[in-house]
Formats: C-alpha cells, sequence, structure tokens
C-alpha cells in the first residue's frame, strides 16, 4: 500500500510510523486509520523489524478526527448511512491488530493527542511524552463516544475514578498529570522525545524475538483472563522459550561474555 497520511521508516531493527499531516496537526481520517492498520500488520510481518514507534510529525501527535470528516459523516449518515467502521476507516481493527503483533510497540507523543489521537495510543506497549504535550479524551465536547476499547483499556491503566474524570470532563491533562495516572511510563524534554523513544527500542531489541512475543502475549492475556490462565500461559511460554535456539544462543553468548548473534537462531 503505498501511504499518503503517514510514514513508515525502518533503521536499525525498527519501524518508525510517523502520522504525516503536519499542516492539519496530524488529524485523523478515514484514509489514516486504513493506513495505520495495515503499516502495523506490515511491521509485524517484516522480519527486518523487531519493534515499533508510533509518534507524529510537526508540533502534534494527533489533535483528533479532522472536523470535515465528522459534517461528511453527517451528511452520509442522514443520506445513505454507513457503518462506523466504514466511517472510521478500518480503524476498529486498530486494537485487536496491535494485540495480535508479535513486535512490542511504543508510542512517543509530542504535542496534542486529543480524542482518537490517545485513544490510539492505548493499546501499545509503552507511552512516553514530551513535557509539553497534552492529552485530551474530548469526545463527549463533540458529541461522541470514546473509541477503539479505550473505556476498557484507561480504567486498567488509570483506575476507574481518574478514568472517569478524563472522559467526562473531557478536558486537557498535562505530561505531568498523564505520569502521575499512569498514563505514560517517561516525560521528556520535548528535544529529546525522539531519542528516548529510540533508546527504549534499543533495550527491548536486546531481549530474545521469542520472549518478547510470548511476553506480549500474556501481558494482553491478562486483560481478560484470571490467575490461574496467567499461570497456565507463562507454563506453555516457558516451556517453549527453554527449548528455543534464541535461549540456547543467549546463555551461549552470556556465558561467553558476548552479544547475542540472532543470526545464529535457525528460523
Amino acid at each position: 500500500m503505498d501511504y499518503e497520511t503517514i510514514r513508515y521508516e525502518v533503521a536499525d531493527e525498527v519501524a518508525t510510523l510517523t502520522l504525516n499531516r503536519p499542516a492539519k496537526l496530524n488529524a485523523f481520517t478515514a484514509r489514516m486509520g486504513v493506513e495505520l492498520v495495515d503499516a502495523m500488520r506490515r511491521a509485524d510481518d517484516d522480519h527486518a523489524v523487531r519493534a515499533v514507534i508510533l509518534t507524529g510529525a510537526g508540533k502534534a501527535f494527533c489533535a483528533g478526527a479532522d472536523i470535515a470528516s465528522f459534517a461528511e459523516n453527517i451528511r452520509t449518515r442522514e443520506g445513505f448511512g454507513s457503518s462506523v467502521n466504514e466511517r472510521r476507516g478500518g480503524m476498529l481493527e486498530f486494537p485487536a491488530t496491535v494485540a495480535a503483533m508479535r513486535k512490542p510497540s511504543i508510542v512517543a507523543i509530542n504535542g496534542y493527542a486529543l480524542g482518537v489521537g490517545i485513544t490510539m495510543a492505548l493499546p501499545c506497549d509503552i507511552r512516553i511524552m514530551a513535557n509539553s504535550a497534552k492529552v485530551g479524551f474530548i469526545f463527549a465536547r463533540v458529541g461522541m463516544m470514546p473509541e477503539l476499547g479505550s473505556t476498557r483499556l484507561l480504567p486498567r491503566l488509570v483506575g476507574a475514578s481518574r478514568a472517569a474524570e478524563m472522559m467526562l470532563t473531557g478536558r486537557h491533562y498535562t505530561a505531568a498529570e498523564c505520569l502521575a495516572a499512569g498514563l505514560v511510563s517517561q516525560v521528556v524534554p520535548d528535544d529529546q522525545l525522539a531519542t528516548k523513544a529510540r533508546e527504549l527500542a534499543g533495550e527491548i531489541l536486546l531481549g530474545s524475538p521469542l520472549s518478547l512475543a510470548l511476553t506480549r502475549r500474556a501481558l494482553c492475556n491478562a486483560e481478560s483472563g484470571t490467575l490461574a490462565t496467567a499461570i497456565d500461559f507463562e507454563v506453555f511460554a516457558l516451556d517453549k522459550c527453554s527449548a528455543s535456539p534464541e535461549h540456547k544462543e543467549y546463555v551461549s553468548a552470556f556465558m561467553e561474555k558476548r552479544k547475542p548473534d540472532l543470526s545464529r537462531v535457525r528460523h
């Protein structure tokens, strides 16, 4: 697929997906939804990629849905109707797509992340934020409903009461407030955001691809499972890891005081 609203770049085993409508503060469109889902699947299928960074070009991560699209949606609905997924460009597939990935994902939030601009970040693994960035679940203020599973994901990140406050007031939250609430794991100076995201990705790359994939699956399973099912999956995953060529290579590298060489591992 040719991308019109995002950039897709791979360097040093990291795919960087950049929302690329800077003149519109990367306002979300149906086309962007299609491209984001495709890009995530592309990164997951790419053997040259082991981690994904999602960020925005220019002064904002994503300032929400393009208001022009709201007017078009109203006209479409009044004319002949269409499904929510059609109007969102297939973006409803995004949370399940991210959950099914083998590759860890990092969201680097620069500038405003409003509406869908923040709900698209919730399914991803790690969120970091520039010091001047702001987040807002502004749906009620435009007569809309939070989406992409955010009514389930946000309470699990920040607690039920704080999630209710964020979604019902629709106000903007500072990076410091988001860090205190547990919505993001780090806040960094604006000019260091991209560097910190790459550093985090680099730390992730030190791990075994199989271990990372199974750990991601275990964390996703925790959303709906019990302690017993978590333990059962961990036992299954431990067996799979301990019998893997990757485990053998990582242990050998540790004993030989060298870096693991995944080219020695047969896939």
